[in-house]
């Protein structure tokens, strides 16, 4: 049944996709309204139960948002500083309760304190600013926070712009797909999303499928306990992950790229989208890139508030419209994923990875880390540390070093670390 029911809503292609119908209409009523699930229903040819189903699943679907102003961040670091309490405290001498609900995770865990007030996102001295923000819906937005390399910075040197994105892209047109393929398999790159697959494997496997059409998607949904590397990522490092994507389509065959961001994110959202813009006044987006006769179109989509779209079946399901719930494997998404077509799923940080292996050379990267899992990775230290922040290391890299050296060690005597993200 779910197979028919993602052929019905492929109808409408990514473009037009039912999940973001759904969104526009909650935004304005905080749920969407049962004529209006039962006219989408209609128009993409479902019953009223899926479109009723889905709504019902989404924190910001749901008819309690409705009037919600403000959001006090539930995440694990914010929960356990002992911020939050004092957040709502003060938002409740602004605000009615019926317009204070809670989000998880701002991804603001270095410094917490972490709200949001009319789409936005503040934290830290935010917080002294509050009537400011009340006021006019604006103050400081900017959350300051360590960004160190112990290692060759594969994530976190100079942001990369369009024209260093063009330069590279170019060359990646003159190798063709099997060099890229082939640099991506001799870095031995492992998904950083937790299962740690190896992605050229994955590239392959997409690759040796046919199909009319296949697609990219960028799994953004980030909301492990104390994890902010993403949101890093995609606010400052938009180009290398747009880049990660298009490469990988241009190796399987991609010309659709979905960026899944979590609706906690808006500042993440609003990013990206001013990136992919850049990359469409250059000429990188759309049709005939550089005529070289490879077409690719990035979606940007905002997320709805379910922590289970996290994981790569559930979040094509709501790309779908569907209920966003962990579909049997096999097949898997490089078989048969977004629309039953191929679909490559990689986590942000994957991706971002691509740019400085086709620069530099898989074997460059694969000299990085241990031999068994190559590279760096991103790793976020809370504000319970002396220096919190973003860090990237080697993999192989000690606990005791990250804790004590980097880390600083902690602000005060701890009976547990809570070692979060994947």
């Amino acid at each position: 049944m779910s197979e028919n029911l993602s052929a019905l809503s492929g109808r409408k292609g990514l473009e037009n996709n039912l999940f973001e119908r759904m969104v526009e209409k909650a935004k304005l009523t905080g749920t969407p309204e049962n004529k209006e699930l039962k006219a989408l229903a209609e128009e993409y040819l479902m019953g009223d139960a899926v479109t009723y189903g889905t709504a019902s699943f989404y924190d910001f679907m749901k008819k309690e948002h409705e009037g919600v102003k403000a959001h006090v961040c539930n995440g694990s670091a914010c929960l356990v500083a002992g911020t939050q309490e004092a957040v709502k405290e003060k938002l409740a001498k602004h605000l009615k309760p019926e317009e204070i609900g809670h989000m998880c995770c701002l991804g603001r865990c270095h410094e917490n304190s972490a709200f949001n007030y009319n789409e936005k996102n503040y934290s830290g001295d935010a917080l002294d600013q509050l009537d400011a923000i009340i006021a006019k819906s604006n103050g400081d937005l900017s959350d300051e926070y360590r960004v160190h390399a112990s290692c060759e910075p594969v994530l976190t040197s100079a942001p990369m712009t369009a024209r260093q994105y063009k330069q590279l892209f170019k060359k990646v047109l003159e190798h063709g797909p099997d060099w890229t393929l082939d640099q991506i398999k001799d870095s031995n790159i492992r998904g950083r999303g937790g299962a740690g697959f190896p992605m050229g494997f994955k590239l392959n496997a997409c690759r040796n499928e046919r199909s009319d059409q296949k697609f990219i998607v960028c799994n953004a949904d980030e909301g492990d306990p104390g994890a902010y590397s993403d949101r890093y990522l995609l606010e400052v490092q938009p180009m290398l992950v747009l880049f990660g994507m298009m490469a990988a389509g241009y190796v399987v065959g991609a010309d659709h790229g979905a960026v899944y961001i979590r609706a906690e994110y808006p500042e993440s959202v609003k990013a990206m989208s001013e990136a992919v813009a850049q990359l469409e006044a250059i000429g990188l987006h759309g049709e005939n890139i550089a005529d070289s006769g490879f077409s690719y179109h990035f979606k940007i989509i905002e997320g709805a508030g379910a922590y289970i779209c996290g994981e790569e079946t559930a979040l094509l399901s709501s790309l779908e419209g569907q209920r966003p719930e962990v579909r049997v494997r096999p097949p898997f998404p490089a078989q048969k994923g977004l629309f039953n077509k191929p679909t490559i799923v990689n986590n942000v940080e994957t991706l971002a990875a691509v740019p400085w292996i086709l620069k530099n050379g898989g074997k460059s990267y694969s000299n990085l880390g241990t031999e068994k899992s190559t590279g760096t990775k991103l790793v976020c230290l809370d504000s319970f540390f002396n220096n919190p922040g973003m860090y990237e290391v080697e993999m192989g890299s000690s606990f005791k070093d990250l804790v004590y050296e980097l880390g600083g060690g902690f602000k005060e005597p701890v009976k547990a670390v809570h070692v979060g993200g994947p």
